[in-house]
Parts: structure tokens; sequence; C-alpha cells
């Protein structure tokens, strides 16, 4: 599948998609962050990114919705989902599997437990190589 950039982190919490973005780009990923299910939705149907890093509660639609119409539509069907949710019930975290999520992450996790959960989907660099492009 062609993508015109890396991720898109959909949280409608303002400070979690900031300190996201900025962890992504610093492993050298092109991000894009939404704030509601429906910012999402236009975004994807401007560009196809690698990965999705959903919320689970957020107003309006939910992550799980979302992810649902993301894995509905043939242009989007291939692009792994990564579910970010503070709720870890197991049935949330059973649903969101069933739904069609990838990878499963609690709140809050760190960054060694984010980039495990994106090697496998997305090409991430060795810190040493993001050094040695930053001339350090």
């Amino acid at each position: 599948m062609m993508s015109d950039y890396a991720i898109l982190v959909v949280d409608d919490e303002v400070p979690f998609t900031e300190i996201m973005a900025e962890i992504l780009r610093s492993y050298g990923l092109q991000t894009k962050v939404a704030h509601s299910a429906k910012e999402a939705l236009g975004l994807l149907s401007d560009g196809v990114p690698q990965l999705l890093i959903l919320d689970v509660m957020m107003p309006e639609i939910d992550g799980l919705t979302l992810m649902g119409q993301v894995k509905s539509n043939t242009r989007w069907d291939g692009i792994p989902v990564v579910i970010a949710s503070a709720s870890v019930l197991p049935d949330q975290r059973s649903a969101a599997f069933t739904a069609g999520a990838d990878v499963f992450l609690a709140k809050p996790f760190n960054s060694k437990q984010l980039r495990a959960a994106l090697r496998p989907y997305v090409a991430i660099p060795d810190t040493a190589d993001l050094l040695s492009k930053r001339g350090g």
C-alpha cells in the first residue's frame, strides 16, 4: 500500500497528541494528528498513512467505530491500527481486537513500549542513525 505519510494519531486530548507527535517525529516519522474521528476521516481522504494510533474514548464517534469505518473502506482496510486507551478492562481490550486492532497500548505507556508496538508496521531508524542524520 502506497503511503503519503507514516502515522495518523487520533485522540481528543490535545496534550496527548502533541506529545505523541513529538515522539514520533523524533523517530523520523512524518506524523499528522486529528482530535476527532470526523477530522481523522478528512485527513484519511487526503492521504493514506502507514499506521493509525486511535484513542477509544472520544466524543461523537469513538475510536472503535472509527476503526470499523476505516476497515470497511477498501482504500484504508490494510492500515494497521494501534489502540491507545486509558481503559484497560479486559472486555475493552477484547472489543478492540475483535474490531480489528493490531496492537493495544494501555495509557500511560512509555516510548520504549510505543517503539516496540510500531516496529512491526513502520520502519523506525535506530537512535544512532537519527543522531548521525542530525549531525550529532
